[in-house]
């Protein structure tokens, strides 16, 4: 259950800014409060994760 968790964040964030994309149609307005942030998070998170496997 742990493996699939970060899984589902990251989906339902892709889901989230495909929602502001197409419905919102706000992506310029929330690029820096929003996607970049997450993307970070993503990244970091991912990083960590990959030396603690590892």
């Amino acid at each position: 259950m742990r493996i699939f968790m970060p899984i589902i964040f990251i989906a339902l964030f892709v889901l989230y800014v495909l929602y502001i994309t197409v419905v919102k149609k706000e992506l310029k307005q929330n690029l820096y409060k929003v996607v970049y942030p997450g993307l970070f998070f993503i990244t970091v998170w991912g990083t960590i994760y990959y030396f603690m496997i590892e």
